[in-house]
């Protein structure tokens, strides 16, 4: 009988250990802590900080289903241009200073890729498949300027002499085109796809490719180089920085038969390359770009795989500033302190490079694609969506409030909550925190209702009843002079309820039981090596 009291108080000694409790803490302070919550007006940093986001709003809802470019003049002016499936031409769209919206002009052709103010602010607009540049005037009439002879028109851009320059496909042709309108070949990348265009400060012209993913700058006497080439296969964007560095956006997996393109005609003899239009048979061995749905005929599907962004600086050190395995960079714009902007997809967010090291999630719009970005000398961002064709306007000023709500903590059992701590600084602006629970893995009617959290120097009870789930909501407001809080870290204590232990079970062993002999196996340890004396490990 004594051995099996014993036997009893040590199973209930080892119960009771078990179903000790302690405090928790749970604690968000990262990116990953935010990847599942709500953001709505708040913009997220990559070390976890929160803020209020620009303030963002509509211009334009326009009929199309994708806008590819967006342009602002000096007066102020915003025009857009993209396509829909089936549509027998391209809509040049026109929002003026004051907010009117109206049709500039319809031009020959299923989209518009790409868009160009000269310092006159005259128009000029690219058209695809087969198509032309177009110059338009304020009275929205429209004449051809340039016809490259090419399959695609994806980039335009001018130099300070005012020379037009035309990114093409499916050669890989870039063209010069002077103020009267006559032009040429100027450049042959030797891809498929010049895809992206932009001009320097000392008028060296930037160009990303496809499909082998190349950096290129050309320089005014027409020597190329190639500054580095990505890991991804397409350069859907290039800007080029007042420090002299420059920025690339390359998306997309490589193929197995990419290695196979040099072996295409690449570069015909000059004459029949400008007199013959894209045959057959080029087509036929040259992939065609990834990016745009609607030259595939509308219904292809969106690109995968994440995109990398490149900083090249000004003696060519190429290092990778940003990348994530979902969003695909479609447009890489300035802000008015000179950090890159990125338009991406698929799920429609603006990030904002801060430096080498840090990123900040702006916003995510509801359009799933933000395919182009202009900035304007006020400070503001003009973007322009696709699955959806729309014109946002973004900041310059902050959002008068935003909120953060997480996604339910799971505490694994029925829990008490204890205080609630923010690492913030609120300048000038408001910090309003509530909490609910419930016992449900996601947040529905059955749940508490919300509950304010009074603070005290950050720090706050939370007065939601105990469960096992509890979800908090954060409110920023900005203060009266426009600046946003800061938020850094939150963290929430719970304690789980601390329960008797319970014995389901008693095993007797037999009289005169012997328990088996515990073996101790060692595995032998492979040799040691250590470097000789004086010599630095």
């Amino acid at each position: 009988m004594t051995r099996l009291r014993l036997f009893t108080a040590a199973a209930a000694l080892v119960a009771a250990s078990a179903l000790a409790v302690e405090t928790k803490t749970w604690t968000q302070d990262g990116q990953a802590d935010y990847e599942k919550a709500t953001l709505k007006r708040v913009s997220l940093r990559s070390d976890g900080r929160l803020t209020l986001a620009p303030a963002l709003g509509e211009i334009l809802d326009s009929s199309a289903t994708y806008l590819w470019a967006v342009a602002v003049d000096s007066k102020g002016n915003r025009y857009a241009g993209g396509g829909a499936p089936g549509a027998s031409t391209a809509k040049l769209m026109l929002v003026d200073a004051a907010g009117q919206s109206s049709v500039l002009a319809e031009l020959a052709g299923m989209e518009i890729h790409a868009i160009a103010v000269d310092r006159q602010d005259r128009v000029y607009v690219a058209t695809s498949p087969d198509g032309k540049v177009y110059r338009v005037s304020s009275a929205g009439k429209a004449e051809v300027f340039y016809d490259p002879k090419a399959k695609y028109i994806w980039a335009l851009a001018f130099n300070s002499h005012g020379d037009l320059f035309v990114a093409t496909g499916d050669q890989g042709e870039i063209h010069r085109v002077s103020s009267d309108g006559k032009g040429q070949v100027w450049f042959r990348t030797e891809e498929a796809h010049a895809r992206s265009l932009a001009i320097d400060s000392s008028d060296n012209l930037i160009a990303g490719t496809e499909p082998g993913g190349l950096i290129l700058r050309v320089t005014p006497k027409g020597e190329g180089f190639v500054l580095h080439q990505a890991s991804k296969r397409e350069v859907t964007a290039v800007a080029a920085a007042a420090d002299g560095s420059v920025y690339a956006a390359a998306v997309g997996a490589r193929q197995a038969a990419a290695p196979a393109l040099p072996t295409a005609p690449v570069t015909p003899a000059p004459a029949p390359s400008l007199a013959a239009p894209a045959g057959a048979a080029p087509q036929a061995v040259r992939a065609q770009p990834v990016m745009p749905p609607p030259s595939l005929g509308g219904g292809a599907p969106a690109l995968t795989g994440g995109s990398e962004v490149w900083r090249i600086d000004r003696e060519g050190f190429p290092r990778k500033v940003w990348t994530d395995p979902q969003d695909i960079v479609y447009a890489i714009a300035f802000d008015a302190q000179g950090r890159p902007w990125l338009g991406t997809g698929n799920r429609g967010r603006i990030y904002r490079l801060d430096s080498d090291l840090l990123a900040t999630l702006v916003v995510a719009a509801e359009p799933t694609q933000v395919t182009a970005l202009a900035s304007a000398r006020d400070g503001a961002v003009y973007v322009a969506t696709g699955n959806v064709g729309r014109v946002l306007r973004l900041g310059p000023g902050l959002a008068a409030d935003g909120y953060v709500e997480s996604e339910p903590m799971d505490a694994g059992f029925f829990s008490y909550w204890g205080r609630l701590r923010l690492a913030a600084d609120a300048n000038g602006g408001g910090l309003v925190v509530e909490t609910r629970s419930g016992n449900l893995d996601r947040p529905q009617n059955n749940w508490s209702p919300w509950a304010g959290v009074t603070l005290t120097d950050s720090i706050g009870r939370v007065t939601s009843p105990p469960a096992r789930f509890l979800q908090w909501k954060l409110t920023l407001k900005a203060s009266g002079g426009g600046g946003s809080p800061e938020v850094r870290v939150v963290e929430t204590a719970y304690l789980a309820k601390n329960v008797a232990p319970v014995v389901e079970e008693i095993e007797i062993t037999p009289p005169n039981y012997r328990f088996p002999v515990q073996t101790l196996s060692l595995t032998p340890s492979s040799t040691l090596s250590l470097p000789p004396m004086g010599r630095q490990r």
